[in-house]
């Protein structure tokens, strides 16, 4: 260690010290100098009993932090406790394990049939089954090699999510690897004797062959009981829809006399790795990866089996049930055919007696041949414009200026069928037309990925002004949650904005949300600088915890119960 040089201490530096007097004499400088010394003696004696002090109030602390752990701990058990608990009520109810067949004399009394009736027997083997759906976002995916570097493995892990509610053991986690290289993403040594909770937790994560080598996996938590499984794994692209990534798969693991985790995975038994056959530097460029994060979807159905072959037996899963049911005609009803039936109306401008021209920017005009009743019927405002005497309803044709021709054809989609896929159809068609469709995964570009993203928000914005100049408040609302789904950095600016202009009070709320805990990036954009009075009070109050009201005076929105 280098100190800097300090002057040297006088005697005036410490307690007692005084200024050498030259009218003392030779014994009382003498007592002085013992005083002085049974001074240090006493402050000596005093700074070894606070280094003791310092050294009880570090075991102290230590031993804080083990309470801490062994609170966890318990707490943990507790639940597994409480877990098993349940599970025991359960069988004592007859709800669950080896339970009576039909035939036994404590099966519940069969329904006796009703005259006319059709007995029917049914044997269920999905009547245990539940369904999950889990999401993990990996950011910082260029940074995601070199920081698993530091941490000493090769692939990171999701957090635990459970499945099954009634079965404690039915705990998963998704584990990604960049290169396709080794999933023990931790050390059971270091789990088992870690004080820290958020690293014991994934000890009963790591008991599978450490050769496996894969990009995803999905890990069931360690145990021996049997179960059934189906999965299957998705990643979102540039648009935000989730894609599939291999087919669903359907398996059967089977009960040990040891326990043991088991591992799914799309290229486990492939030789070749990487996301859709992608290289780790290919994925960043590609559609998969946007503001350098990709995210996954793991859709998993398990259906348990609560008993052990040790335990019982015979196991037998299938629940069967008795039914009586009258007997159904035998004539076969075709399906509906309205919605399609009325979309040919416009698609095709039969019996049309109105025309909508958009007329919008430099491109050329687009028109679609309507009908003014069925327009009328679903939107107030057009039924306005064709029922007064101006010029729309003498020469039949009305003009739209301020609409974007995709938009205008997906509200009049929208109100022939009231059917949201339409709608979606409709702007990925559009989307298509104009050539800014995203690429496929070994192909895309990140530009291209942020464009065809930007594309989608836009035609969303478009939309829900369309639904919301022409009154249709149930498009407002579904483009407005499609929004929500959208919101990033970039985004949040421009769609706070438009929601104040149009009254989308949740797409509002979750903008505000959304930039008070993206402050640091949100602030320095150039689009926050340009954000209108009323929304920048609107962040402030709601940054201070005030909740800003729905209703501004002398603001007029439309009524929820329209």
């Amino acid at each position: 260690w280098w100190l800097p040089r300090q002057a040297p201490l006088s005697r005036n530096h410490f307690p007692g010290a005084m200024d050498a007097g030259d009218g003392l004499t030779a014994e009382q400088l003498r007592a002085r100098i013992e005083e002085q010394r049974a001074l240090q003696a006493t402050l000596t004696a005093q700074g070894e009993d606070a280094l003791r002090e310092i050294g009880e109030a570090e075991e102290r602390q230590r031993l804080r932090r083990q309470l801490d752990v062994e609170e966890t701990r318990s707490s943990h058990l507790g639940a597994v406790l409480y877990s098993r608990q349940r599970r025991r009520r359960s069988i004592d109810r007859d709800e669950a394990g080896a339970l009576p067949s039909e035939e036994s004399t404590f099966a519940k009394p069969k329904p006796q049939p009703t005259p006319g009736a059709l007995a029917k027997t049914t044997t269920s083997y999905a009547s245990n089954v539940v369904k999950r759906d889990f999401v993990w976002e990996v950011s910082g995916l260029s940074w995601l090699e070199q920081q698993l570097a530091q941490e000493g493995r090769e692939c990171t892990s999701s957090d635990i999510f459970h499945v099954h509610p009634n079965d404690s053991d039915s705990k998963y986690v998704l584990v990604y690897s960049p290169r396709g290289a080794s999933l023990l993403h931790a050390d059971a040594n270091v789990c088992d004797e870690s004080s820290d909770w958020d690293i014991y937790k994934f000890r009963d994560f790591l008991f599978f062959d450490e050769n496996l080598r894969g990009t995803l996996a999905l890990v069931r938590g360690a145990d021996s009981f049997g179960t059934n499984l189906c999965y299957r794994f998705f990643v979102r692209d540039a648009r935000g829809d989730f894609r599939p990534w291999g087919e669903a798969r359907r398996v059967a693991v089977p009960a040990r006399d040891h326990v043991a985790c088991f591992v799914g995975g799309p290229d486990l038994e492939t030789e070749a790795k990487g996301l859709f056959g992608l290289t780790f530097e290919e994925l960043l460029g590609s559609e998969w990866v946007v503001d350098d994060s990709i995210t996954f979807k793991v859709e998993v159905e398990e259906s348990v089996v609560f008993s052990h072959p040790s335990a019982v037996p015979q196991i037998r899963l299938g629940k069967a049930d008795v039914t009586f049911e009258q007997k159904t005609p035998s004539v076969e009803v075709p399906p509906s055919t309205l919605q399609a039936d009325l979309l040919s109306l416009l698609t095709e401008g039969r019996h049309s007696d109105v025309t909508i021209e958009a007329v919008y920017g430099e491109a050329a005009p687009v028109t679609f041949s309507a009908h003014t009743n069925i327009l009328s019927q679903r939107s107030d405002v057009f039924a306005a414009a064709f029922s007064h005497e101006m010029r729309e309803s003498a020469t039949r044709t009305l003009t739209v200026t301020d609409v974007p021709p995709p938009a205008l054809k997906a509200l009049l989609h929208f109100l022939y069928t009231d059917d949201f896929d339409e709608v979606q159809k409709v702007l990925r068609e559009e989307g298509s037309s104009g050539g800014s469709s995203s690429s496929s995964g070994a192909a895309a570009s990140g530009g291209a990925s942020s464009g065809a993203a930007e594309q989608s928000i836009a035609q969303l914005q478009a939309v829900l002004a369309a639904a919301h100049k022409y009154g249709v408040l149930r498009l407002l609302r579904w483009a407005e949650g499609q929004l929500c789904d959208k919101l990033s950095c970039e985004m949040a600016c421009s769609l706070l904005s438009l929601a104040h202009v149009y009254g989308a009070t949740e797409l509002e709320r979750n903008c505000l949300a959304f930039m008070k805990a993206n402050m640091a990036n949100v602030v320095k954009r150039a689009e926050f600088a340009t954000l209108p009075p009323e929304a920048l009070v609107k962040f402030n109050m709601h940054c201070a915890g005030i909740e800003p009201s729905e209703e501004e005076p002398g603001r007029k929105r439309k009524r929820d119960d329209e």
